[in-house]
């Protein structure tokens, strides 16, 4: 018995077959279509909506937008590889009737209209809520580090070019005494000074970023994408953007995201969540329904944060934040005396809901989750430790006071002199207003005994200028407080008790989005440059995700006769 075989590629066909009878008709591909085609291109401002009456005609945006919903739901993201499968994929054929851009087009199509793909995304919720596919249950947001494209060797912090200085000093310091030497020859002495010229040359421009940084006041710079930053990843650190997910509960659809260039996490629950608030709520308005009052969000530890729990809570939004102890937390906000009516308190309003909370009163939509526990005294201390003698030192005066066993603050340049005479830089500014300064570089092989940190990291108030090394912060304040100062606050405290059960949710919410887009859909990278259109290209790939989501949830034909 013989093999099945294949039809004669050199044979004739008398009817040629259309291309409609290679595409399933549950084939994602129509869906794909069906959704284009029902977009408003003028409202969502692509460019050339509208073709041009002179000149040589150009590509449909449809038709282009089609092939980027396609490519990326199929893990194609370079423009190359789209406009080779231009060529060979049926399903393309079928989808942009056989045209075959080349690849400067397609690319330049992703560019241009960066926020009008974002606004895409947008559309397709839209039409995934107006279908029931959202559960309306609450959000878990989470975030997550995607690669920039820019190398680690191309990101500088002030202790990098710090310390990259100094390196190239030593350098050109022992060529230079290599050239005093008498016996060189000619040879040796043109390639000593090629050394010292790159070395100068290298050393012009790092000088030139640090003064850009000084006087842009950045905590670090990238060369390549200058919107990305230096941040830690599970993999150690790379030069990445904080991508953060705000995923329906009940059907893990992505309600909206947000990419960022911060590190962290903190403050992150209210920016993103009131974002998915807005647009339930004017999805509901189309549907002509009640608008949603309050909205849930779960979250994990990393978004522990008073400040923003607190402007949550004013935007009618609660948020369930992963405890460090017990199932409650406590929340304060500075008390202001007002008339509270019983339509202020049934109301739903930010600004009602604001007014409330600063009365320390309920409002009624928090009935259950908020406890009022009174209007509570705080009492805040701040110290006064400017010395008048450091303002008078210049550089070199503060490296040998701080050598004497301080660390020397230079307010106007915001750095500080260590024991070692190295230079520590900003790194954060805690919550109670304190500077803290480090450098890992320069502590890295530092034997002595500064501070009881690990990486040698020291706190300043806006106010302070020198502190002895070693010791704690209580026995350092004791030295150089000059003045104690204290400040009593009335606070409205309320108890939030969280929802435990939703946060049991949290992991198999929030990372299942990540995993699918980074592993199946290849997107732990970006191929684009610049913040906007990042988001576009993050739009791309959260839309391929969320149409596989309500594929699986309703199928291809319903959908489509939805959109049809």
């Amino acid at each position: 018995m013989g093999y099945i075989e294949g039809e004669n590629r050199k044979q004739n066909l008398l009817f040629p077959e259309r291309l409609e009878e290679y595409v399933e008709k549950e084939s994602p591909v129509r869906l794909f279509d069906a959704f284009v085609e029902s977009l408003d291109f003028k409202e969502l401002e692509f460019n050339r909506e509208t073709p041009k009456a002179e000149g040589r005609p150009g590509y449909n945006p449809r038709d282009l937008m089609k092939l980027y919903i396609y490519s990326y739901y199929y893990r194609l993201r370079s423009s190359r590889q789209i406009a080779r499968e231009c060529k060979v994929n049926l399903e393309i054929m079928w989808l942009i009737g056989k045209l075959t851009p080349d690849f400067r087009t397609i690319a330049n199509f992703r560019k241009d209209n960066k926020t009008a793909i974002r606004k895409v995304f947008k559309e397709f919720n839209r039409f995934c809520y107006k279908q029931g596919l959202f559960s309306r249950d609450g959000i878990s947001i989470d975030g997550s580090k995607f690669k920039a494209v820019n190398a680690k060797d191309n990101n500088f912090t002030q202790s990098k070019l710090d310390d990259r200085l100094e390196r190239i000093e030593e350098h050109i310091k022992e060529y230079l005494g290599e050239l005093d030497a008498a016996d060189l020859d000619d040879t040796q002495v043109e390639k000593l000074e090629k050394k010292l010229k790159e070395y100068r040359e290298r050393k012009g421009k790092y000088e030139e970023l640090q003064k850009k940084m000084t006087e842009e006041k950045l905590s670090q710079i990238s060369l390549t994408d200058s919107d990305s930053k230096l941040m830690k990843m599970n993999e150690g650190f790379g030069v990445c953007y904080n991508t953060q997910t705000a995923v329906d509960i009940g059907s893990h659809l992505i309600a909206d995201f947000e990419v960022t260039d911060n590190p962290t996490d903190h403050g992150q629950i209210t920016n993103i969540a009131k974002k998915v608030k807005e647009d339930f709520e004017e999805f509901e308005k189309t549907e002509d329904k009640n608008i949603h009052k309050i909205i849930e969000t779960i979250a994990d530890k990393g978004y522990q944060d008073t400040e923003d729990m607190e402007k949550a809570l004013c935007e009618g939004i609660i948020p369930n934040v992963i405890p460090r102890n017990g199932n409650t937390c406590k929340i304060e906000y500075d008390y202001e005396p007002s008339e509270i009516t019983e339509k202020i308190k049934y109301s739903s309003r930010p600004e009602d809901l604001k007014k409330c909370l600063k009365a320390g009163v309920v409002p009624e939509i928090y009935k259950g989750i908020l406890k009022a526990e009174g209007i509570k005294e705080r009492s805040h201390y701040e110290y006064e430790t400017t010395d008048a003698g450091i303002t008078k030192m210049d550089t070199e005066q503060m490296i040998l006071k701080a050598r004497e066993g301080f660390f020397v603050r230079d307010a106007e340049a915001n750095l500080v002199f260590c024991p070692q005479g190295k230079i520590l830089r900003q790194k954060s500014i805690k919550k109670n207003g304190s500077i803290r300064y480090c450098n890992k570089l320069a502590c890295k092989n530092c034997k002595s005994k500064c501070t009881r940190s690990v990486w040698k990291e020291v706190d300043f108030t806006k106010d302070s200028l020198i502190h002895k090394s070693g010791g704690n912060k209580k026995d350092r304040m004791k030295k150089d407080s000059v003045k104690r100062i204290k400040t009593v606050q009335k606070k409205a405290v309320f108890t939030m008790k969280l929802n435990m059960e939703k946060l049991k949710k949290r992991m198999c919410t929030s990372e299942h989005p990540f995993g699918t887009v980074k592993r199946h859909l290849t997107g732990y990278y970006f191929l684009l440059k610049g913040k906007l259109k990042v988001e576009a290209e993050t739009a791309l790939l959260f839309m391929a995700y969320n149409m596989r989501r309500a594929i699986n949830m309703v199928g291809v034909s319903q959908m489509v006769a939805a959109l049809t």
